[in-house]
Order: C-alpha cells, then structure tokens, then sequence
C-alpha cells in the first residue's frame, strides 16, 4: 500500500504521461509548405513567399478533387448527415495518402499549378488551440484524481471521477484533430472523432449519474444502470451509423442524457428539504455544471441539433468545463464536499509548491543558456549563493517530510497536551497525536471490550489509538500530511504518547486528590474551631442576637458542605430544596405549592452549590420582601434544560427595589452556569425564572481542575 502523497503522484504522473504521449502523437500528423485556412466561404492556400490566394481544386495522380472551405472544419459532426460525414474522411484519406507519395498539388482560380510538398511538424507548429484544449482536460482529469484517491469509494465519487476521464478523453482527441493543418488520415480522424464521442456520451452519463446519487444515493440502482446504458446505446447507434444524421445517433443523446440527469436535481432538493448543509451543498453543485455546461450546449450542441447556425469554436467552449471543476473544487472548502476537509486544500498547496521549484528550475536553466561571460558569471553567482540555499530550504520544507525522533514528537505532544488541558479544559490525547503525526484527518469510535492497544489498519493507511480516559480509540489517517504511511516505529511512537499522556493525568489526578485532602483538613479545622466558638457565642448572647449568630452557623455549614467537594443526583437535590424551603415557609406561615419533575443527571459540587443559593435567595426575596401569602416552586426538566420557576404574590409598592442587589448576584450565578435568569412583575404576583443547559449541570462539566494546579505540571 503507497502513501496518500505517492498514490496522488503516481496519478499525476499518469496524467503527464497521457498529455506527452498526445502531444507526441500529434507531432505525427504530416504538414506541408502550404498553410490551408477557410476565408469568405473558399480554401484558402499560404505560403511564406506567396500572397495567400484561393484554391479552386487539389490534383492526385491527373484527378481532380474539390478544394471547399468545409474540409478546415474543426469539428466534423456539425454535418448534416452520415454521409457527407463518410465524404469528409473520405477526402482527407486521398489528400493524406497524396501527399506521403509526393503526388498532390493545388489549382488556383487562374489555373495555376502548385505541388504541395510533405514536411515533419514541429512542436513550436502546434497551435494555441492545440495547448488549450488538451490543458484543460488534462486540468480536469487532475482534479478528478485529487477528489478520487482520497475519498471513500462510492458510487457518486466513482462517476465524478469518470466525467474527468472522459473530459481527458474527448478534450484531447479534439485537439489533436482540430488544430490539424488540414492534412491527416482519415481512418485516424475517424478513430479520433469516436474517441470524441465516447468521452462525450460518456461524460454526459457519468455527470447524470453524479447529479443523482450525490448527496443523496437515487432511489434505484437501475436508474443508474440505465444512464450508462444509454451511453452504450447511442455509442454504438454512432459508431455503426445506424441512424441517418449525427444529430440522432449522437448530438440528441448527448443532450437527452444531461437533460433526465439534471432532473435528478429536483429530486436531490426534495430529498434534503431537512437538511440544511446539503440542500446547499447539493445547490452549489447544480450551479457548478450548470455554469460549466452551458455555453457548450448553447454554442455546439443546440447549433448542431437545430442546423440553424455554425457552431462555435469547439476548442474555445472546451474551457468552460473548467468552471464545473473549480466550483467543486471551491464546494469542498464551504460545504466539505465528497467529505473532504480543508487538508484536500494542503495537498493542492503541496502539489503546487513542487511545481513551483521545477518551473524556478527551468527558469535558472534558460538563463544557463544565454551566451556572453557576463551573464555565465552572473549566473554561476546566482546558483551558488543565491539559488542552491533557496531550493534545498523550499524543498525541505514544502517537500521532504523527516519522521519525528524522540526529542521532536516530545516538544510536539507535551505543549500541545498541557495546552489542551489548560486552556481547552479537554485531556488532550487526541491534540498530542495530531502534534507529533500531523494527520490529515482524525476521527473517534467507541472503545469497544477488547484489550486497548494501538494498531495499524489499512495497510499503513490509519493508525489506532485507545484513549482509555475518554474511552474512545482514535483512528489517525494519512500521516505526516499524507506523504507517509504509519510503520511498527510511529506505533511505538503512539505508545509511548500514550504512556506520557497517563503520566501527565496521574500527576493531575494526584494533585486534585491532593487538593481534595487539603479541603478536608481546613474544613475540619473550620468545623472543630470556628464552630466551636459560634456555638459558644450563641449560648452567651442575648436574645436579639441570636437570630444573627444562628444565620453565621448554617453559613458555615452551607460553606463546609461546599468544600467537601462531593456530587449528588438533582433527585436527591430537589429533595433537599423541598426540605429547606418547607420549613422556611411553615416557620412564617406561608403555604407552599411544590411542582417538581427531575432528570437522571448527578450534579457537580459547583452546580449544585450555586443553584442552591439562587433558590435560597429567591425564596428570601419572596418571604422578606413580600407579603406573601402563598409560594409557587417548580422544578422542571424539558429540552434539555432545567427550568425553575418561582412565584410569590403580595407584592408591594417597594418590593422591586429591596430585590435589585439579590437579583443581580442570582443573575452572576446562573451565567456562571450558562443559564438565564429572569424576573418581572405580574399584577401583585413577583416571578422569577432560571433556565440552565442540563449539560452544563452534569458531573462532568466541572472542569478537571482550576487554572491554579497547571502550576504542578509547569
């Protein structure tokens, strides 16, 4: 199994390949002294010491042929029908095999005879069209691939890939006959006009099915099935011409196919009405064809289906499939299309980088190539003090990736691990992994029975990683950005990450434990001492202070109770408010009416400590401020939050401002636990209502330790 990097250079290399092999190959077509071109409905003949005059006719061996503007055409089936097709490639044989045996000459209007002489074609020949054409195909096929090899296969990737393939296909074989110098044989042009027609046919059928199964799969395997059997249909329909014109065998298939897969658009948007993301993401991609389609459509195909019109420049419309491409290309960084994170982004950046020192290469060489000592000196300067420093540091960095020894993957995982715990609140596993192997993606599974140990999966393709304290396994893709694969040396990598990571939270579960005793010792200190002595004073006070001193001993209890640290469920919690609240209101002769509806979730010390003294402060504003005569107090769990609702009447002109200071802390509590306080006046009724996230209430959203113990760790 090769890295994610290698595999994506192997493809471009194939891409290279396929784009040397067809410039290669069009360098076999034959020229000629002449130069042929179509102007004002006649053939019209070039040559560097003549004025460009009109043919009226070509000869072979005594015969006669027609010189018409027809035979520059770019692309052959805007014909009219399959025989004249058949005539076309008929024609460029004779003129083909003319001029391979020397035999081939023109006639200009006057009568005048000149013989076409064969000669090779050279790369600096081939036209502009030529390059644009065959670039762009071969820019599509690369984006495919980068799509394709990194992607899960499925059956929406597999057919998006194909409409690159086929852009290759059809684009390439266009622009070896299309910038032809009118001479080429007409067996390969007709072998070239079916690769055409292949890739186009096929592209239409991958793109159908494409629009269809993504994001959502089609509702039938068959309608799959049957786009590409269409395909097969109109393919062979084309090629054995068993239709009349090119119109029905091959242009009305074409655009027949888009049109029914465009249809699977509708169906896409009814399928994600309740979806948000991808109803949007499946609209980008509608736009995207849509944008790069159209004015092929509209300049070649529509023209030639309806011979109402000569088409446009084939080579020309090529380009804007480029659009379709580059809005996918855009699609995976605002939608994450084909599941692709932002990384899909870094391997691009990687690939460019590379590009960029072999173009900074070619540069360096062609100034090499200038004469002159002057600029041989100035050269050699800039290679050995300039240049060579430069390259071997782009090279180091952008391409060369070194496997981390130990000193390098621990300066990596312990920052990035305390930095986690410190500032995230998180433990940090997972953020020392991604340090020291810099993954391209990283996702989590639940950790199942089986003994936690670290893995390689996928041939070298994932490393798995337990994380016994959050109890998941960590599965780690594509490392070092993908230019490696995992080996037994990042697995005991990965070990010993994990046994510094155990260390790291041994040494913090020491120092809360630690901690913890620490607020026994002083609380029983405060009990035996500070208790001691407000029990002593309440026993010698006189009768009006007692109420006071009493007050200080159940804050000190309440403040005793909060040290010890301990959890409780919101069953048992509610049990105590009840409680406490009961024997405050019989004790002023309030009658209270308790609603109270619990969720199965523990409560932190912290939580329940400040929800406790919002109720408390709520209930003293109902019995101090107020002539209440009835008190209403409900608890209630609903949508994932908890809801506590009080209610007192009898309120008074003056009530509101005698609450403003307790108010305002119950507010500063319930933000300090994510949650919304608020009060208002209803009639002669005060209310008040407190909402907080039950997330936020559970155990487990204590944070794991205060800012003040990251001390230990420095």
């Amino acid at each position: 199994m090769l890295s994610l990097k290698t595999r994506i250079i192997a493809g471009l290399f194939l891409v290279l390949f396929y784009g040397i092999f067809t410039v290669i190959f069009s360098l076999t077509l034959p020229s000629s002294n002449f130069k042929f071109y179509a102007f004002n409905n006649e053939l019209m003949a070039k040559q560097e010491s003549l004025e460009a005059f009109p043919v009226k006719s070509f000869m072979i061996e005594g015969k006669m042929l027609a010189a018409t503007e027809s035979l520059t055409l770019e692309e052959p089936d805007v014909l009219p029908d399959y025989k004249s097709l058949n005539n076309f490639f008929s024609a460029h044989q004779q003129l083909h095999d003319a001029l391979q045996a020397g035999s081939l000459k023109i006639i200009d209007n006057q009568g005048n005879i000149f013989p076409v002489e064969l000669k090779p074609r050279s790369i600096l020949e081939l036209p502009g069209l030529f390059w644009l054409q065959l670039l762009c195909g071969l820019a599509g096929m690369i984006i495919c691939l980068m799509v394709w090899i990194p992607a899960q296969r499925d059956i929406s990737i597999n057919s998006f890939t194909l409409t690159g393939l086929s852009y290759v296909l059809f684009s390439s074989a266009a622009a070896i006959y299309s910038t032809r110098e009118l001479f080429i044989s007409g067996d390969l042009f007709i072998w070239l006009s079916g690769l055409n027609h292949f890739g186009a046919l096929l592209f239409s059928a991958s793109l159908s099915v494409f629009i269809w199964n993504y994001p959502c799969k089609s509702p039938s395997p068959w309608l799959t099935k049957a786009f590409y059997a269409s395909f097969i249909v109109a393919f062979v329909l084309d090629q054995f011409q068993l239709v009349a014109t090119p119109v029905e065998g091959f242009h009305l298939w074409v655009m027949g196919i888009f049109l029914i897969g465009l249809t699977g658009s509708i169906w896409q948007w009814l399928q994600t009405k309740t979806q948000p993301t991808q109803r949007a993401a499946s609209l980008w991609i509608v736009v995207s064809i849509i944008a790069g389609t159209f004015f092929f459509a509209g300049g070649m195909i529509l023209p030639a289906i309806l011979q109402i019109a000569h088409p446009a420049s084939q080579g020309l419309l090529f380009t804007t499939f480029l659009l379709m491409y580059a809005g996918m290309a855009m699609g995976v960084v605002r939608y994450r299309l084909f599941e692709l994170d932002r990384w899909w982004f870094a391997l691009w950046a990687w690939l460019l980088s590379g590009l960029m020192i072999m173009l900074f290469d070619v540069l360096l060489v062609s100034l090499l190539s200038l004469s002159g000592p002057v600029t041989l000196t100035l050269s050699v300067a800039l290679v050995g003090w300039i240049y060579f420093p430069l390259r071997q540091y782009l090279w180091k960095k952008l391409i060369v990736n070194h496997r981390p020894e130990l000193d390098e993957w621990l300066a990596n995982a312990l920052p990035a691990m305390l930095e986690a715990q410190q500032v995230k609140g998180k433990l940090g596993l997972k953020e020392a992994l991604q340090a020291v192997f810099r993954p391209l993606s990283v996702h989590s599974s639940p950790l199942s029975d089986t003994k936690p140990e670290v893995t390689i999966l996928e041939q070298g393709k994932t490393l798995k990683v337990a994380d016994p304290f959050n109890q998941v396994f960590w599965l780690l893709q594509h490392p070092y950005e993908g230019s490696k694969l995992f080996t037994p040396k990042d697995k005991n990598i990965a070990n010993l990450v994990l046994s510094l990571h155990t260390l790291v939270e041994n040494v913090r579960a020491a120092y809360v434990e630690g901690a913890k005793e620490e607020r026994y010792r002083i609380s029983r200190d405060m009990h035996d001492d500070l208790g001691a002595k407000l029990l002593h004073l309440l026993h010698r006070s006189e009768a009006g202070t007692k109420p006071l001193v009493r007050e200080a001993i159940k804050d000190l209890r309440n403040l005793l109770k909060d040290m010890e640290g301990e959890s409780l469920s919101l069953e048992a919690a509610i049990l105590q408010w009840r409680d406490e609240i009961q024997r405050r209101c019989e004790a002023q002769g309030v009658n209270l009416n308790w609603q109270a509806q619990s969720a199965h979730i523990v409560l932190g010390i912290r939580q329940y400590s400040e929800l406790t003294r919002i109720i408390r402060e709520a209930t003293t504003n109902a019995l101090k401020h107020a002539q209440t005569t009835t008190l209403l107090v409900s608890v209630d769990c609903t949508n994932n939050q908890l809801i506590i609702f009080v209610e007192n009447n009898g309120l008074t002109n003056n009530a509101q401002i005698g609450q403003i200071r307790g108010l305002n802390i119950m507010q500063n509590r319930a933000q300090k636990l994510g949650g919304i306080c608020q009060y208002q006046a209803v009639q002669e009724n005060w209310q008040l209502s407190l909402s907080v996230p039950l997330s936020s209430l559970t155990i487990d959203s204590d944070p794991p330790y205060n800012s003040e113990k990251s001390s230990v760790l420095a």
